[in-house]
């Protein structure tokens, strides 16, 4: 195995952390490719001694993602309940009243986003 091209640390009980420069990282990307393929390790890419940038397996990329996902959705919610609130407040409708509205629009903007739209 290739390992010439970037520092290798040690950061915990089987945690293998490489660091590589942006210039090794334009000669070696196929072998970086290959450690995160078959380690599923991360790399990270620093440029004059700052951490730019990591080069991650697909598998971490979509549990990220998701994440992400789910955090849009959560905030979505949230603003949908400050809204939900406010109408209640303006409409003088019933709690539950609001909070039905707020689940059907959650439910819809969840629909379309998983449909791609």
């Amino acid at each position: 195995m290739y390992i010439n091209w970037c520092f290798i640390t040690q950061i915990g009980i089987g945690d293998i952390m490489k660091r590589t420069s942006i210039s090794e990282t334009r000669k070696q990307l196929s072998n970086h490719l290959k450690w995160v393929s078959q380690t599923g390790e991360d790399v990270i890419i620093h440029n004059r001694g700052e951490d730019e940038a990591v080069i991650i397996s697909m598998e971490s990329y979509q549990l990220l993602e998701e994440a992400r996902e789910r955090r849009r959705q959560r905030e979505a919610l949230d603003r949908l309940k400050v809204i939900a609130e406010k109408n209640r407040a303006a409409y003088e409708i019933s709690r539950e009243e609001a909070e039905a509205v707020a689940d059907e629009i959650t439910r819809e903007a969840i629909k379309r986003s998983t449909d791609g739209e």
